[in-house]
């Protein structure tokens, strides 16, 4: 009976030890697992503080483009048509100088080709000399004109014309009227009107008129012709005392 209880309570101590072994091997192993965790972790909090991960959540995150190089195509548009045409003209003035190669010898005759319509005439009728000048205008010519030979005339004998009228000379009034007159190629007094002066009323524009009516002249010439010329005439009235 002792030796049973002996035997046994041996075997419990040896199961007890087995289990004590157990238990440390476990515990160191949980270090061993626990340490590698951590080393793991460590070297990942690293690799996140060097390396810059973008924040795919954050709205102002900006995306870097790429450097991409945009091939356009350029399409040449043909020349102006006036710029075709001075190149096929200066392209077709050029002209390489052939020498002669017989210097010395006289240039050949050629025969100059004459049209049936260039032919020579004997009864056609050629103008030799100076033409003839041209027509002089048919309408008056206004004194002043370039070429004009003016019309001559006595300004003393157009004032011996003058008939001082009555009511004028009854006024007591002096002035001058202005005319403007044509005074034909043929020699006559044509159109007459009054343009300018004081006196306007009691018979004097009517008595300008007919002084100058009665006025002998030369007609005026243009180029060698007569021709119809306007002027202004003066007509002056003064009383005698």
């Amino acid at each position: 009976m002792m030796a049973e209880e002996l035997s046994r309570s041996g075997l419990f101590a040896a199961d007890d030890h087995s289990l004590a072994v157990d238990l440390a091997w476990e515990a160191e192993e949980d270090k061993k697992t626990y340490k590698i965790a951590l080393l793991i972790a460590l070297i990942f909090h690293i690799i996140l503080i060097w390396v810059n991960i973008p924040d795919f959540g954050n709205k102002n995150f900006v995306e870097e483009k790429k450097d991409e190089k945009i091939m356009r195509r350029v399409v040449l548009r043909p020349p102006p048509e006036q710029q075709m045409k001075q190149l096929q003209l200066k392209k077709k003035m050029q002209k390489v100088p052939v020498p002669d190669p017989t210097p010395d010898k006289p240039e050949p005759i050629v025969p100059i080709e004459t049209s049936d319509n260039e032919a020579f005439n004997p009864d056609d009728d050629y103008i030799i000399g100076v033409p003839d000048a041209p027509p002089a205008p048919t309408g008056p010519i206004r004194d002043g004109t370039v070429g004009l030979e003016r019309p001559v005339y006595n300004l003393n004998q157009l004032q011996q014309n003058v008939v001082y009228p009555e009511l004028g000379k009854k006024a007591g009034l002096q002035g001058y009227v202005i005319l403007e007159v044509v005074l034909k190629k043929d020699g006559r007094v044509g159109n007459v009107r009054v343009i300018g002066g004081p006196l306007r009323a009691l018979g004097f524009p009517e008595a300008a008129i007919r002084a100058v009516k009665k006025m002998r002249f030369t007609p005026g010439k243009l180029r060698g012709q007569p021709v119809d010329v306007i002027l202004t005439l003066t007509v002056t009235f003064k009383l005698r005392r």
